[in-house]
């Protein structure tokens, strides 16, 4: 009696706009040459990150005293031979699947990170831990193999499907020889540039995953001579600030300057002065830093003409067309979304009209029934025009009424850095200033609630930064704001049993 063959079951798992499908078929194409038969089956994942597109293969070689086999079309828990991920999220999800069998599969991933909708939207630091999937995958896989595969593929100018085939025939879980791979990816769109990422990614396979493409180490950050009158004004007094804090307010200098003028830029340095004079420098004057980069990007809060200015700018255009890989000269049609809301209009008003606009119910329903979601091309000249003239209105911003809205809030928050009872509490209402994110309700909600911790401090005859540091994670746990109100609540009853 014939013993059956065994198959060899490979899990892909790849993110949308990866190759992951190119990647099947160039597997499909090898295992035919090699006289292998090949099944798979593919479950597609959702757009915008939220997963990815699983794909499952099964191989088994060609045999004349064998019957045709059934192979299955869905992988099995401890049935996998090989699991494949582009990023290394996905190895994570892999193994909480139970997929990963530290009897038998080999995992093979790239080790870089592609974060999902849940991390990106979370108000607080909501990215898993890279080094403890990375420790967890050498725990449960047979055989890990991984490095940094976006890294390589991007020096090469491809995409990482090509790395993928490169690091699978490099580990040497199939019984196909090199020269089959390379032959079924010399056909087809950018050939050369995949083979030299195959070559590179098959070699350090081969290595078991080593790393042998060394990048240079991060230069150290010195502050550049001035070349304009502009830096002639201001770089002496960047260099007047501790060096810690050179590289954060020499950028939040370019940033400020191209979000406002001189003017704003030299307020910024002027207050970030006033934290130094106050710092210990202590972590590496941690508490004029944290709080230079906190200022920094609150005082460039996002406004219609800062919207405005960020979309039509030429390198945004720059950015999206490498994006797409758009070739010199190739048309590009860009959509962009847009949804403003009575509340950003008013702010954009003169601080008197903005605040009459929404005092006025009849006011405010009749806009809002003007406005809404909208979606514009800004490849189109007349969009451009509008965008631009919409940018220009920076000039007067300072006489707006969110302008007014948001420099109460700053004023009140770097105040209570400068006032803070000890240089640690002080570093723990510096850091608050990194709840000042999103937009529309998540912004009001962000911002109010660093208002209520505010409040609390300032009533508070001795505060601990221990209380602020638990109110700020409180505070940016989500929509739910039982655990922030407890939290303020307790402390203040306690104050009030002490009192």
């Amino acid at each position: 009696m014939t013993t059956p063959l065994k198959t060899i079951n490979m899990l892909v798992a790849a993110l949308g706009g990866e190759g992951g499908g190119v990647l099947t078929n160039w597997l499909i194409e090898v295992a035919k040459r090699s006289g292998w038969r090949c099944q798979s089956t593919s479950l597609a994942g959702v757009a915008q990150r939220t997963g990815a597109t699983i794909y499952y293969l099964e191989f088994i070689p060609r045999a004349v005293n064998q019957p045709e086999p059934v192979m299955s079309l869905f992988p099995a828990q401890g049935d996998i031979d090989i699991a494949v991920t582009s990023e290394i999220a996905e190895a994570g999800r892999m193994i909480s699947r139970g997929f990963i069998s530290p009897q038998r599969t080999t995992l093979i991933s790239s080790n870089h990170r592609v974060y999902g909708i849940t991390e990106k939207s979370d108000a607080a630091d909501g990215t898993a831990d890279t080094g403890f999937i990375i420790e967890l995958s050498a725990r449960y896989a047979a055989r890990f193999v991984h490095f940094d595969l976006l890294e390589l593929v991007q020096r090469h100018g491809t995409v990482i499907s090509a790395g993928l085939l490169g690091a699978i025939a490099g580990a040497g879980v199939l019984p196909f020889q090199r020269d089959t791979f390379a032959e079924v990816l010399a056909e087809g769109k950018g050939a050369a540039a995949n083979r030299a990422a195959f070559d590179e990614s098959f070699d350090r396979a081969k290595l078991g995953g080593v790393a042998v493409h060394d990048p240079a180490p991060a230069a150290t950050f010195c502050l550049p001579e001035a070349t304009t009158p502009l830096g002639t004004r201001l770089l002496p007094v960047i260099a007047a600030l501790p060096e810690d804090v050179h590289e954060v307010a020499y950028q939040a200098v370019l940033r400020l300057i191209d979000y406002q003028d001189e003017a704003y830029a030299a307020e910024f340095l002027q207050r970030v002065a006033k934290v130094a004079a106050m710092d210990s420098g202590h972590d590496g004057h941690g508490l004029t830093r944290e709080t230079a980069r906190w200022l920094a990007l609150w005082m460039a809060f996002e406004d219609i003409p800062r919207v405005a200015q960020l979309k039509c700018r030429p390198a945004r255009e720059a950015e999206i067309r490498a994006e797409v890989r758009a070739v010199p000269g190739q048309c590009i049609q860009v959509t962009e979304f847009f949804h403003p809301r009575v509340e950003e209009v008013a702010a954009l008003l003169p601080k008197k009209w903005g605040q009459g606009l929404l005092n006025s119910n009849l006011c405010s329903k009749l806009l809002g029934s003007m406005l809404g979601a909208r979606k514009l091309r800004t490849d189109k000249v007349l969009t451009q025009w509008t965008l631009r003239r919409l940018a220009s209105l920076k000039g007067g911003r300072r006489k707006s009424l969110g302008y007014s809205q948001e420099w109460t809030m700053i004023e009140r928050w770097f105040s209570a850095v400068l006032t803070a009872q000890s240089l640690d509490v002080a570093r723990a209402i510096a850091d608050c200033g990194g709840m000042i994110k999103g937009y529309g309700a998540t912004r009001h909600r962000t911002t109010s609630r660093l208002m209520v911790i505010l409040e609390s401090v300032e009533v508070q005859e001795v505060v601990t930064a221990d209380f602020i540091r638990l109110a700020q994670k409180a505070a940016m746990s989500g929509e739910d704001s039982a655990a922030f109100d407890d939290l303020i609540q307790s402390e203040s009853a306690l104050m009030e049993h002490t009192v």
